[in-house]
């Protein structure tokens, strides 16, 4: 580190009585069996409503819905239509992730990362790599994209980015009504009525504004865009923190015109995973600037967070507090409670997560599989998305090899 950034910490971790584990989770509120049976019978008959619907939509604009469930397949008939609905829909899914890439491209943006299901797509440095990433909470598919850093927030290219994916669900089923008039072959028919049924589904859907789990609809982010504007640019702005970390710029030089200022008071905009993600940039400021007495406060902030917390911000809140943990704090307990919840991140952790898993084991005498866990890091380092943390990361997996180089068994 430079002159004006000195260590955080001698670098060298020690079990301490911790106030950093995780807080329990928010108590879950017990549904009474009468609210449930409620529950159920509203869901069937919304269902049975917006069957209802579908079919006098789809008969009052000549689609052959029939064509899903041939007659000839006797009762393979239904097994063949739910085959059908269920190919079409991830089609349609995919469609819908590459409608948001293709407009939020065209309008500047820089893509980072994109998901359909378990399947994950994600850019490190000047690669591109596939993996397998295990399931979506809440979503079935999602495309992310930064604005440049050093650009100015657009209402109308963040406007643009969320209709993409609705006008590609929207164009694709009016693609396949069109194909529908052509008389195309059996085996075609239930296809092309599949994915008009599921285009027009998701398109609608996308556009009310609602929150699954933590994430937005995209109808949500265009009413964020019209009736909360502060809350939109300042997610633009706390993204753009990011493309300069994308840019090879490291935490501790991030542009401060970006961030609050260090004597900001965290939670200002009252918006939990908005907060969260500036309390995550503050944090990783400070611990790579050298300053604790920073990075305590948004520490603590983050760790109190934790209890509410939606699935999509929790590995990563986990992933900055075990590094908070890990250097600053030296609370070795705390590092190990939040690396087990670091599972299911979006993208790939698997360098930290074995950074954490070196530390440990050399904390716990065991250096074989701590030099293991350290080559895992190493290896893994190139899969870190933004070449600022990479930077970072390095340094630390540096000193850790120091360190197991002169330890004794």
């Amino acid at each position: 580190m430079d002159a004006h950034a000195p260590p955080v910490s001698d670098n060298r971790p020690s079990a301490v009585d911790g106030d950093f584990l995780p807080l329990p989770d928010a108590p879950v509120v017990p549904t009474s069996a009468a609210r449930l049976a409620f529950g159920a019978l509203r869901g069937a008959a919304l269902g049975a409503g917006l069957a209802f619907a579908g079919i006098e939509v789809a008969e009052a604009s000549g689609i052959e819905w029939r064509a899903l469930f041939p007659e000839e397949a006797g009762l393979a008939r239904w097994v063949i239509g739910a085959a059908l609905l269920l190919l079409a829909f991830w089609l349609q899914v995919l469609l819908h992730e590459a409608g948001h890439a293709l407009a939020g491209i065209a309008g500047g943006l820089r893509p980072l990362a994109f998901g359909v299901g378990p399947l994950r797509l994600e850019r490190a440095g000047d690669r591109w790599r596939f993996r397998w990433g295990g399931g979506l909470s809440g979503i079935s598919g999602f495309a992310a994209l930064l604005p440049p850093a050093d650009g100015s927030p657009s209402r109308v290219v963040q406007a643009a980015y969320l209709l993409g994916g609705v006008v590609a669900n929207a164009v694709v089923a009016a693609l396949a009504l069109w194909a529908l008039t052509l008389s195309p072959a059996e085996m075609l028919r239930g296809l092309l009525v599949a994915l008009a049924v599921t285009g027009l589904f998701l398109a609608v859907v996308n556009l009310i504004p609602f929150r699954s789990q933590g994430w937005l609809s995209d109808g949500a982010g265009l009413w964020s865009l019209w009736r909360q504007p502060g809350l939109a640019f300042a997610s633009i702005t706390l993204q753009q923190v990011l493309q300069a970390s994308m840019d090879g710029v490291r935490p501790r030089d991030w542009p401060a015109a970006l961030l609050p200022a260090d004597d900001a008071p965290f939670g200002a905009h009252g918006d939990a995973a908005l907060d969260a993600g500036v309390a995550s940039m503050r944090l990783s400021r400070a611990i790579d600037a050298g300053r604790p007495d920073l990075a305590e406060p948004a520490a603590r902030y983050l760790h109190a967070a934790w209890p509410t917390a939606t699935p999509p911000l929790r590995p990563g809140v986990a992933a900055m507090l075990a590094v908070h943990c890990l250097l600053v704090r030296k609370d070795l307990a705390a590092v190990r409670a939040w690396r087990e919840r670091m599972a299911g991140s979006l993208l790939d952790m698997g360098c930290h997560e074995a950074w954490f898993d070196a530390e440990l084991a050399l904390a716990d005498g065991d250096l074989s599989l701590a030099r293991d866990a350290h080559a895992q890091a190493v290896a893994a380092l190139p899969r870190v998305h933004d070449a600022g943390t990479r930077i970072a990361v390095a340094e630390r997996l540096d000193d850790l090899a120091t360190r197991l180089a002169s330890a004794t068994p």
